[in-house]
């Protein structure tokens, strides 16, 4: 259901850019999203159809994740679930972060070109 919401989010973006074909699309991921980059563009592919984004390729990028020191209040990427704080060393953390998937642009071929 969501890929449709943001299949309909491209479709009026190429309309208020005028674009016939919609070549790259860029979608950003937020970090704490339990889908994967593989599942979301064999999605994409699946219902893009053959009309404005036939040959659209996708492009993700997925925000890394990130926690805030409660100790010093420093904010440092997760690599691993047993972080420790690179500026203090503390494990007393907090994980920050968004979720959902937010269209970042799209890049197409105008009408007339």
């Amino acid at each position: 259901m969501a890929i449709q919401k943001l299949l309909e989010q491209i479709e009026q973006q190429a309309k208020n850019c005028n674009y016939t074909k919609v070549t790259e699309v860029r979608l950003r991921l937020g970090c704490w999203e339990s889908i994967e980059t593989r599942d979301l563009a064999e999605a994409f592919d699946r219902l893009k159809g053959n009309g404005l984004l036939e040959n659209a390729r996708l492009i993700v990028d997925k925000n890394k994740t990130q926690a805030k020191c409660r100790l010093c209040g420093n904010i440092f990427e997760v690599v691993y679930l047993k972080n420790r704080c690179k500026k203090c060393g503390s494990n007393y953390m907090e994980f920050i972060g968004d979720r959902g998937v937010r269209l970042e642009g799209i890049d197409g071929i105008e009408k007339g070109t």
